[in-house]
């Protein structure tokens, strides 16, 4: 025979099991995780595209560890993302 590998916990369910209402909301909440988890995976990978010491708003040059070389354009790089998610887009 050969050796089968069963998928993850989370993927099985057994649809003759009934699930209480606290188990249907920690299934959920498992569900949701994962997904923002990945969905933050994503995000951090499409950032990794600027070197370091570049500002993510304008492209100037700014500390080595930095992400903005100062307050105004974090503020006006985040008012855009925000506007961007409002209206169905992605920021990045």
């Amino acid at each position: 025979m050969r050796p089968t590998t069963a998928p993850p916990a989370a993927l099985i369910r057994d649809t003759l099991e009934r699930l209480s209402a606290d188990d249907l909301a920690t299934v959920r909440e498992a569900e949701f995780l994962e997904g923002a988890l990945a969905a933050h995976h994503q995000r951090a990978q499409r950032s990794l595209h600027l070197p370091l010491g570049t500002c993510a708003n304008c492209c100037e040059a700014c500390a080595p560890t930095a992400f903005y070389c100062d307050d105004d354009c974090r503020d006006d790089h985040q008012a855009r993302q925000r506007q961007s998610v409002r209206i169905g887009r992605s920021f990045f």
